[in-house]
């Protein structure tokens, strides 16, 4: 009986067939292709992947990277804290602020750092006012100062402060009423300080303070220059509407800064000048007696206050007071002693009598 059902694969068709039962040949039979069998191909490279050593060592790099990113965050946020300057701000230069009169040129640089703070510097405004200026600053009349303002655009004066110059360890012996002539008046405020708004009254100067300047060596050991530093009395807000500054002063002005240098040899020259007129004072109160010798007296001319002498000399008395001494000396035919100058006029003196009589010779 046929086996139906089995099949037998046939290498001429390449595929299973039907298995009749008939033995086409004694040889054997082809093994079947082995299904999983394929047909080498060109070599492909491996693919990388983790293997399971990396797979294990992965947790331990992940930390170690986190720990190395939070150190570097830490680094940089150090070094943006301090960074120099990053959190200073830079002064602004507002420029120079000049008066004619004193002859000075003010230069102000400010910043806002919780503060409106401020650096200032007064220098001569012309070479040929150097000498004026170093000697006022280091033998000043009297209290110096400059007023600061900040003004807004309209010319509103938003704040201000006044600083004073720093005295000198002893002042110059100055002889004041030279400053007080018409033509070196002190120096007023008012008379520096233009009022850029018509109709607007400018308001106090506030937050007056003892700031001190300090002075600034310049040539042949003169003072150059003076330089202060400080805050000014202004809000946030005045600072941020400020437009422009400005300055006044009770400085003296160029032609008092030359008075005070003058003023020392001025002194000289006058004390020198009393001297000597208190010298030819003396001179003239003090006789100088040429002619001197002894005579006595014989009589007394009441009415024409003349003394008579033996010797024909007679003198005549030049002070009335005087006459109650010339009688009594007469009386008595007294001894006198008489020195005269080239004036002829005479001093009587007596032995043992401190008084004298002032006559005038008439021989």
């Amino acid at each position: 009986m046929a086996d139906f059902g089995r099949q037998k694969w046939s290498s001429e068709t390449g595929a299973w067939v039907e298995d009749t039962g008939e033995v086409d040949s004694l040889e054997s039979l082809p093994p079947p292709p082995d299904p999983k069998k394929r047909t080498p191909g060109p070599a492909r490279p491996a693919s990388r992947g983790f293997d399971s050593v990396t797979m294990q060592r992965f947790p331990q790099v992940a930390v170690a990277l986190l720990g190395a990113g939070i150190l570097a965050i830490a680094i940089l946020t150090v070094l943006m804290i301090h960074k120099p300057g990053s959190s200073t701000p830079a002064f602004e230069d507002l420029g120079p602020g000049v008066s004619n009169l004193a002859g000075l040129r003010g230069h102000l640089v400010t910043r806002w750092q919780k503060s409106a703070q401020y650096q200032i510097t007064f220098e001569p405004l012309f070479a040929m006012y150097r000498p004026g200026f170093s000697y006022t600053v280091g033998h000043p009349p009297g209290p110096l100062w400059v007023n600061i303002r900040l003004l807004d655009s309209t010319g509103y004066a938003l704040c201000g402060k006044q600083i004073e110059f720093r005295l000198a360890p002893a002042r110059a012996n100055v002889d004041l009423t030279l400053l007080r002539q018409p033509e070196a008046r002190l120096l007023r405020a008012s008379e520096t300080v233009t009022n850029h708004s018509a109709g607007t009254q400018l308001q106090p100067i506030a937050g007056r303070t003892r700031d001190i300047f300090q002075n600034e060596p310049g040539d042949a050991g003169q003072i150059g220059s003076v330089y202060a530093q400080g805050v000014l009395p202004c809000s946030e807000d005045q600072y941020k509407r400020f437009s422009y500054w400005d300055f006044s002063t009770n400085f003296p002005s160029t032609d008092q800064q030359v008075t005070l240098m003058r003023a020392p040899a001025i002194a000289a020259a006058r004390a020198a000048a009393a001297a000597r007129a208190a010298e030819r004072q003396r001179e003239a109160r003090s006789p100088h007696y040429f002619v001197e010798g002894d005579t006595n007296l014989r009589n007394f001319d009441a009415s024409t206050a003349t003394l008579e002498s033996g010797s024909g000399q007679n003198f005549t008395l030049l002070k009335k007071n005087e006459a109650a001494t010339a009688n009594a000396w007469a009386a008595n035919n007294a001894q006198i002693h008489y020195k005269c100058d080239t004036l002829a006029n005479c001093m009587l003196t007596r032995a043992g009598d401190g008084r004298t009589v002032n006559a005038r010779s008439l021989h």
